[in-house]
């Protein structure tokens, strides 16, 4: 028998990398997916770094796996290390 939960982790993580990312609760993520709010989009960056693009309610950010871009945020200079694990998106 198949498990009927494929990728069932890799959607819970991502759906809580939204929630962050938005400052929303996970519930609210599930409410705007179902209600057609929510926007996602599979992108990649300047240097070739994959992202998911999301967007709801007038708030977007870029998530990076390890990483939170939000839309006011600052980047780091090219020469600038950030260390990870930040929302600049490095």
């Amino acid at each position: 028998m198949a498990d009927e939960r494929e990728m069932y982790d890799e959607i819970s993580a991502l759906i809580g990398s939204v929630a962050k990312a938005l400052d929303f609760s996970e519930i609210e993520v599930v409410t705007a997916i179902e209600q057609g709010r929510l926007a996602m989009e599979l992108l990649s960056d300047e240097r070739g770094e994959n992202y998911v693009q999301v967007s709801c309610d007038g708030k977007s950010a870029r998530v990076y796996p390890g990483a939170i871009f939000r839309e006011h945020d600052h980047a780091p200079d090219d020469d600038e290390d950030c260390g990870g694990g930040c929302s600049c998106g490095h």
